[in-house]
């Protein structure tokens, strides 16, 4: 069976890729999960994000939005001394002003209405470019709507996991399951 090429790094990346990453995803904590571990991997190896996301979703209450909006100072230094999560001070940060931005915006509109709640096709044949001026008006979506370091990568990243754009190679078995799935 043919995979992206990227799924065979480990056991997780290859659980991962088979049955979550591309899978349409239209409940607000679903969303908001995946919004939040592409942040903090910016930077990092997907593997490490995966590692550590059980803690994550230990930390962030299941990302529970209305839970984590009313996380304080206290609870900003309790996941600052986690060393079971990714500790950034700014992307912790984020989290919390996002889920504020969550609680003021409809994720799953945000997310799905541009695209007419349809899955798309990615653009992994297209150079960084080309994915650069696609993602420009939804980062800007995304940040006049209130959510913090959601840039061109991060946007697209997430839009590929969430199952908005199928990115999986048109060679890999989960490319056409994931279309056929989405029409049926």
């Amino acid at each position: 069976m043919k995979r992206c090429a990227w799924s065979s790094d480990s056991a997780e990346m290859l659980v991962y890729h088979d049955k979550e990453w591309g899978v349409p995803k239209q409940k607000v904590s679903e969303l908001f999960e995946c919004l939040t571990l592409e942040i903090f991997q910016a930077g990092l190896s997907w593997s490490t994000v995966l590692r550590k996301r059980e803690a994550f979703r230990d930390d962030f209450y299941d990302f529970d939005v209305e839970k984590i909006i009313q996380f304080n100072d206290e609870d900003l230094e309790r996941l600052m001394n986690d060393e079971a999560i990714i500790r950034n001070r700014a992307k912790i940060i984020a989290t919390i002003q996002n889920a504020k931005a969550c609680m003021n915006n409809d994720l799953v509109q945000l997310t799905w209405k541009p695209f007419d709640f349809m899955q798309m096709d990615g653009l992994n044949d297209n150079n960084k470019n080309d994915i650069k001026e696609f993602i420009k008006p939804y980062v800007k979506l995304f940040k006049d709507a209130g959510f913090k370091r959601v840039g061109p990568t991060t946007l697209y990243s997430y839009f590929q996991s969430v199952g908005v754009i199928n990115d999986h190679e048109i060679d890999c078995f989960r490319h056409k399951e994931l279309n056929d799935s989405f029409k049926a």
